[in-house]
């Protein structure tokens, strides 16, 4: 009884485990998305500011100053500047990511060899139970008949 107590509460404690790092990978996950989609939208931004940018230049070489369209490239660069911060930071979360997930994983393998330790060990416990349940038939089985032979 001690024993399966015992594997109870170890079950319990991988179960609580495995909870905790899927909720953790989970809040990774989200995380990760978000940082996408930022990156994306990044994309986007470059892409539409440097064609509409370079049409503009186009249109209005000799009506804009010369600052002006430094301005404008150097917009464009701290929008690749932040595009480059923003890859490394998707990078970050990708790899941390990754990591949750394969702890998540470890403590998975390690609930279920538990739990399957467990049936086992409650198999084990039901067979000799039967075995001992079969004994005592067959005692009183063997008693009663010595005692019609008697």
């Amino acid at each position: 009884m001690r024993k399966k107590r015992n594997l109870h509460s170890l079950e319990t404690l991988a179960h609580g485990r495995e909870s905790r790092w899927q909720r953790h990978v989970s809040g990774q996950l989200q995380s990760l998305q978000t940082e996408e989609q930022r990156l994306e939208q990044l994309h986007e931004y470059v892409s539409e500011y440097s064609s509409s940018a370079e049409q503009r230049a186009q249109v209005a070489r000799a009506s804009q100053s010369i600052l002006a369209l430094r301005g404008q490239r150097q917009f464009v660069d701290r929008l690749r500047d932040a595009v480059q911060q923003q890859t490394e930071t998707v990078a970050s979360k990708r790899d941390a990511a990754q990591h949750g997930i394969s702890r998540w994983k470890q403590e998975r393998s390690k609930r279920l060899a538990i739990q399957k330790f467990s049936e086992r060990q409650q198999q084990e416990a039901d067979r000799l139970k039967e075995r001992r349940d079969q004994a005592q038939l067959d005692e009183v089985g063997r008693n009663g008949f010595l005692r019609k032979t008697t």
